[in-house]
């Protein structure tokens, strides 16, 4: 019975384990990671103008007609979505921000020059 229980338990501990890894509840470090709202839409980017620096998944709505991306530059960052975002669908990108000032834009052809960019500053944690 007791060599039962045990079979049942060790696969609900390593399925709860990858859940919390998969959530991006902290990382190894123990830092809590935020997620910030992005949306895009023909010719803006709309995201908070400041955030703290740390660990950050952006989470990137296209709420336009046209298909769009999200890149980031900035201090130890050059960071593109994997692939654009099609109307009214959402991506994700993780990136540690440090502290300093970012270029965020859409990279897909005249959409930047258009307008579709915005400048993020990024500040140092409390205590840090």
């Amino acid at each position: 019975m007791r060599r039962h229980a045990f079979h049942l338990l060790v696969p609900a501990v390593l399925l709860l384990l990858g859940l919390t890894a998969a959530f991006g509840a902290e990382t190894p470090q123990g830092e809590k990671t935020a997620t910030v709202e992005v949306h895009l839409h023909e010719y803006a980017v709309e995201l908070p103008k400041t955030l703290p620096a740390g660990p950050t998944t952006f989470v990137v709505h296209n709420d336009g007609n046209k298909g769009h991306s999200f890149k980031i530059e900035g201090p130890g960052i050059d960071e593109i979505l994997a692939k654009p975002v099609e109307p009214q669908m959402t991506g994700e990108l993780k990136v540690t921000l440090q502290p300093g000032e970012y270029k965020v834009y859409c990279p897909i052809g005249s959409h930047e020059r258009k307008g579709m960019k915005t400048t993020l500053t990024v500040t140092a944690k409390p205590g840090s």
